[in-house]
């Protein structure tokens, strides 16, 4: 009987012990719970947005101009110039824009506005046919672009929801002069015929570029334009007594630029 007991005991003990053992076992603890990540909302490009920024242009001109001064006195003389040629010329500028944008899907709608402080100045010069009396002269043109603003459209496709590649499309306008010279010498006499034009000149702006949201509120972009102004021309003539003179310019003038901007998006 009291063999029985001790075995009872021992078994009991053995299975408290096999239970608790299993308990503390790292294989029956629970999982603990997955903590789940929760994402940053995607960028939104919809909203208004001012910037600054600058680049460099290049005014081509494709040029003709032609020159004359004639003089029927017999003391007189004739001298007569002119060049076509193609002009080109280097600057910088600097730009202040603003804007607004709709983004639906992985498309982005918007329109901008701007204007470009800087200049650029193209000319050429070359010696002019004397006659008579004329001891030399010198034709020469110029034109001289300034300060430009556009009003585009952009439709552009996100790459991703940060980064957009974009095309534009509108119309700019800009101060543009010209002018053709004659410049004829008889020793001590200065004989100068001189046309030109200034004012502010309208045409058409094309372009594409690349922007990047480098934050929640501020995005930067670089962009290539081209702007085509047209013909700017500019004629002077004169007829009186003796003297005949007169001086025309006439180009197709184009910009083409590339630009970078910081802006800042409302």
């Amino acid at each position: 009987m009291m063999r029985l007991r001790w075995a009872l005991l021992c078994a009991t003990a053995l299975v408290s012990t096999s239970a608790a053992l299993a308990d503390d076992s790292p294989a029956y603890k629970a999982a603990p719970a997955p903590t789940l990540a929760i994402a940053p909302p995607p960028y939104s490009w919809t909203g208004f947005h001012v910037g600054l920024g600058g680049g460099f242009s290049a005014l081509q001109v494709k040029s003709s101009s032609a020159s004359e001064y004639f003089n029927t006195n017999p003391t007189g003389y004739l001298a007569a110039g002119g060049e076509k040629s193609d002009l080109g010329k280097f600057g910088a500028f600097g730009t202040i824009e603003a804007g607004g944008d709709y983004q639906f899907d992985r498309f982005v709608v918007g329109a901008l506005a701007d204007f470009n402080l800087g200049s650029a100045r193209v000319g050429s010069q070359s010696a002019a046919a004397c006659f008579g009396y004329c001891n030399f002269a010198v034709h020469s043109v110029f034109y001289k672009i300034g300060n430009s603003w556009d009003l585009a459209a952009r439709l552009g496709f996100l790459l991703n929801d940060r980064n957009l590649v974009y095309a534009l499309g509108g119309i700019t306008e800009a101060q543009i002069s010209s002018g053709a010279r004659l410049d004829s010498y008889h020793f001590s006499n200065h004989n100068v015929v001189f046309s030109g034009q200034s004012g502010w000149k309208s045409g058409y702006v094309l372009g594409a570029g690349w922007e990047t949201a480098l934050t929640d509120h501020v995005t930067l972009k670089a962009e290539y334009r081209y702007a085509n102004y047209g013909s700017v021309s500019s004629y002077y003539f004169h007829s009186s007594g003796n003297l005949t003179y007169g001086a025309a310019s006439s180009g197709e003038v184009a910009v083409q630029s590339v630009r970078a901007a910081l802006s800042y998006k409302f």
